[in-house]
């Protein structure tokens, strides 16, 4: 019996040592930073408004109420904007994800003539910048403005994606492209039928950083299209400040900023923290492929 028990303590001396300790301990730390501000977010949308305004400090739910979020469903514009949302973050991160991975296992290929040029073409979005005014004065020379399409493919490849997924494919082993290209396969055929099904994590970094580049996006939103196609977010922020002016005519609407906005806030966060879980293993392959060479 004594001699197990010394074993066991042996064993956890081993297992839970000081610089473990210290180890989880940091790492409860910054999840608490980065998972307490959503916390405190998702708090204030559902807390009713006598207990905000009886309470001074809000750090944890009181009380349970879904009013903000049926009065912002009320808004017959909203539903709309959703749409328009869903199939901008759909459309648009599909065919990004195509053409930057087209783009990178192009740009991979040390056969490819100009590579060097193209590569440096695309290099220099990453650092200069035309400005606001030559953008929109270029969207509108190609008819793009107040189209769907203009919150698409101006984007299409960001620079940035193009040299992660440009060092994933530098990784995929000549071996298996050279049989291929000995049986008589093109480079078409070899990137659809046996590079791209080998390349789910990339494919699935690439769709949630799009994805959530589309969902979260409203600046150009608001500036390259009309009314009819604004997205949730242009939708939420308009309401926002429509509410804010009425409050400020005194026509009816409670003070109620910090639990509506919250609410708004929460109506955008949360398909992303239902989505980025599921594809979280497949993010951090994809972000470090190409990270280390042989």
């Amino acid at each position: 019996m004594q001699t197990s028990t010394i074993k066991r303590s042996s064993y956890w001396s081993r297992r839970v040592t000081p610089g473990k300790v210290l180890i989880y301990l940091a790492l409860f730390v910054i999840f608490f930073i980065t998972f307490y501000p959503f916390f405190y977010v998702l708090s204030l949308a559902v807390m009713p408004y006598d207990k905000f305004v009886s309470t001074t400090v809000h750090a944890w739910p009181n009380g349970f109420t879904l009013l903000y979020f049926q009065q912002i469903l009320k808004d017959p514009k909203l539903p709309h904007g959703y749409m328009i949302s869903i199939a901008r973050t759909l459309i648009g991160a599909s065919l990004n994800v195509v053409a930057t991975c087209m783009a990178g296992y192009a740009l991979s290929r040390k056969s490819l003539k100009y590579r060097g040029i193209l590569t440096f073409l695309f290099l220099i979005p990453m650092y200069f910048s035309a400005g606001i005014i030559p953008y929109y004065l270029a969207i509108r020379a190609t008819g793009l403005a107040n189209t769907f399409w203009v919150l698409i493919l101006p984007g299409l490849v960001a620079p940035m994606w193009l040299f992660v997924s440009r060092a994933s494919f530098s990784q995929y082993p000549d071996e298996i492209l050279e049989a291929a290209t000995i049986d008589g396969a093109g480079q078409f055929h070899i990137f659809w039928g046996i590079v791209w099904p080998t390349s789910y994590p990339l494919i699935a970094t690439l769709a949630v950083m799009y994805g959530t580049g589309h969902w979260n996006e409203y600046f150009f939103s608001r500036i390259l299209v009309g009314e009819n196609l604004y997205p949730a977010t242009v939708q939420l922020y308009n309401l926002i400040n429509t509410r804010t002016v009425l409050q400020g005519l005194g026509i009816g609407i409670r003070l109620e900023p910090q639990s509506y906005l919250a609410a708004m806030a929460s109506m955008l966060i949360l398909p992303i923290l239902v989505v980025y879980p599921l594809l979280q293993r497949y993010v951090i392959v994809g972000m470090t492929a190409g990270a280390l060479k042989e």
